[in-house]
């Protein structure tokens, strides 16, 4: 079922049958004409309950009553209508919050549902809306969904965090259209992560814009804040839980090289240097998975912890990363296809040290495979419905050759694009756990991604395949950037046969009104005229051409003209405009330091005018616009451009001035890229 289909045809059948069919009226002219009555499983300060009192009264000005459905049980129900004993409830429609005994006695019910379905109807006097549990926490509660849902039949959006990305109509009379929605996220469990201010070299980064991370958090915190209750992660649709957690978990061994290191050193990797030493891998040492005494150790294990049931998934994944290398032992390799796909794995001369050799080599899935196969092979004899988690990752990323996996398993799916997931599927996978980096592309960049349709494809493809579970890495507050994509990423993890364009055009309507068109366009010439970094490299930038860059300011001048009357699109313009400016002075300051490496350095004054006012709008995005780009992550990456431009940071004088971000109007000039004061 398609969201965005249900509800326009709502919206459409609402306006074509107006003359005989007035709809459900929930305010007129600014008063409250709906009850809200709580269903005993919620209560007044529950986010269903607060976010619909709060977008009402900023949409129409009215604040709507909220009773307990105790108080109407003495209500008959009359041709499909709650007819209220009390007489001052007489004229009033109702919005029924929550599965309940009025529900019931309307023949409403949520026995078809599954996991956090929904179901947002009308009829007669009330509008229902209804969830089944599914287990998600109280930031994302199922009750709030269908509220958001209804919402958005009523016009609303969220694009991005805060009250820009907030789409509000202002209505003093609210009507309710027609609605019929049932629905059951096919994805039982979607998680996007959140990279936090405090993240990895963040500090340095925001120190070198003379910032703190007290400082970045204060004005995140700040710009997220939205009149209305409810978060962009609750309003999208993420949440759910179906019990599939874990990663890294040293292969099922617990305790690892601290505990049997000294009694059980054939356990652990052979290591180039002929030694099986794994006290200097700090936390991420690599297991002999040939070895058979292991095997039956980990299963053993794993059986007198279940005690004869079922637990919640067990990861049998290996550890990541580290300066440590796969086991070298011929037992080993001989697990690997020569026929296997060739990967170019790196080997540490020690443990522990940086000293490495690339080579290339058969992949590595089939060893593991053959792993995870035994130990799940001998739980299961004795505890069946006992599931396993493992991964498609690193040098095991590619689809096993010659080994099938155990139908108990379930795939923890870490690579970004779908491509080998049919050759998972052939091998035996049939539980998928998608747990990309996709939304790590870029980051350290931060300039316009061109991912939104790649990651509508692949959830497209990966829905068809049955997928259970989505834990994308992750969000990096590039919403003026990369925004389209986080949003994309979100709505197909709750409907994944949503198609991109149909996303895209809800996107650039809703958001931008008249400068609609303007801005889809914007974004398709993105999507084909940025060539993006790939995720893990490094020292690497996008490819933009300068006339592309011309473009897409030609794009946002357009869609400003066209929204001048419109001042939430118009601010919108503007932020997006504040992202394409980061992109333009980034591209600059890159094509001087790939000259600079070709051996043809620039002058340095042309070096210190494009650094500086880098410098400057990084300055000011931070101060003004903290949800367009995290310049903290990307001022922590800039080492390698200020080396290979020899640029030591700002002067005194460039310190000291001033950029300020125009809010609207001050962007319409094409050739400025922001106002100096």
């Amino acid at each position: 079922m398609n969201w965005i289909r249900i509800l326009l045809a709502a919206c459409l059948v609402s306006l074509t049958t107006a003359r005989v069919h007035a709809g459900l009226a929930i305010t007129t002219d600014g008063q409250p004409k709906a009850t809200i009555v709580l269903a005993e499983s919620l209560r007044p300060t529950d986010l269903a309950v607060t976010a619909l009192v709060s977008h009402i009264k900023e949409i129409s000005g009215a604040t709507l009553p909220v009773i307990a459905e105790k108080e109407l049980a003495s209500a008959q129900i009359q041709n499909g209508r709650i007819v209220p004993s009390d007489s001052k409830l007489a004229a009033q429609n109702f919005i029924l919050l929550g599965d309940g005994a009025l529900t019931h006695k309307l023949g409403l019910s949520l026995d078809d549902l599954g996991p956090g379905g929904i179901v947002v109807q009308t009829g007669g006097n009330t509008l229902a809306l209804l969830a089944k549990d599914d287990h998600s926490s109280s930031r994302e509660p199922a009750s709030a969904r269908p509220v958001f849902r209804f919402l958005e039949a009523l016009g609303c959006r969220y694009l991005w965090p805060g009250e820009t990305g907030k789409v509000i109509p202002r209505e003093s009379t609210i009507t309710a259209p027609d609605l019929r929605v049932r629905f059951t996220p096919q994805i039982g469990q979607r998680n996007i992560r959140f990279s936090p201010p405090d993240a990895r070299d963040m500090a340095k980064g925001l120190a070198w814009l003379g910032a703190t991370v007290d400082d970045y958090r204060t004005g995140l915190n700040s710009a997220e804040q939205t009149e209305a209750t409810g978060s962009w992660v609750a309003w999208n649709g993420l949440g759910g839980n179906v019990g599939i957690v874990g990663g890294s978990a040293g292969g099922g061994l617990r305790g690892g090289w601290t505990e049997y290191g000294a009694t059980h050193p054939e356990w652990f990797a052979l290591q180039v240097d002929g030694t099986r030493d794994q006290s200097k891998a700090k936390g991420r040492w690599r297991l002999c998975v040939s070895n058979p005494g292991l095997i039956e150790h980990v299963a053993d294990d794993i059986i007198a912890r279940l005690n004869g049931h079922a637990q919640g998934i067990i990861s049998l994944c290996p550890n990541d990363g580290g300066y440590s290398s796969f086991c070298q032992c011929e037992e080993c390799k001989k697990l690997d296809p020569p026929n296997a796909p060739k990967v170019k794995m790196l080997l540490f001369a020690h443990v522990g040290g940086s000293e490495r050799t690339e080579v290339e080599v058969p992949a590595l899935t089939d060893r593991f495979v053959h792993y995870w196969n035994a130990i799940v092979e001998r739980v299961t004899k004795v505890v069946p419905d006992q599931l396993f988690l493992v991964e498609a990752y690193s040098y095991y990323s590619d689809p096993p050759v010659r080994e099938k996996l155990h139908p108990n398993i379930v795939v923890r799916y870490v690579p970004s694009v779908a491509d080998g997931w049919k050759g998972w599927h052939d091998a035996g996978a049939r539980r998928l756990y998608w747990r990309p980096n996709n939304l790590h592309s870029g980051y350290r960049d931060g300039v316009l991604s061109p991912k939104a349709r790649e990651t509508a494809e692949t959830l497209n493809y990966l829905g068809s395949e049955g997928i259970l579970a989505t834990d994308m890495d992750s969000i990096h507050n590039h919403w003026a950037t990369h925004g389209l994509t986080y949003y994309v990423a979100a709505r197909l993890s709750w409907d994944p046969s949503l198609k991109f364009d149909a996303v895209l055009d809800d996107y650039c309507q809703s958001g931008f009104g008249a400068g609609a068109e303007s801005v889809k366009k914007y974004f398709q010439l993105a999507g084909k005229g940025v060539v993006p970094v790939t995720v893990g490299q490094r020292g690497a930038f996008p490819k933009i051409a300068s006339e592309t860059i011309d473009q897409l300011r030609g794009l946002l001048v357009a869609a400003a003209k066209a929204t001048e009357k419109d001042a939430p699109a118009h601010r919108r313009v503007a932020f997006l405009r504040a992202g394409l400016e980061f992109t333009a002075i980034n591209a600059q300051a890159h094509r001087l330091a790939e000259a600079a490496e070709a051996g043809t350095p620039p002058e340095a004054k042309a070096v210190s005018e494009v650094m500086e006012h880098r410098w400057q709008l990084m300055r000011a995005l931070l101060q003004q616009q903290p949800l367009a780009v995290n310049v903290g992550v990307v001022a922590a990456a800039d080492e390698p451009l200020n080396r290979a431009l020899q640029w030591k940071g700002p002067s005194e004088s460039g310190k000291a001035g001033k950029l300020q971000l125009p809010a609207g109007d001050n962007w319409l000039n094409e050739d400025q890229s922001a106002t100096r004061k």
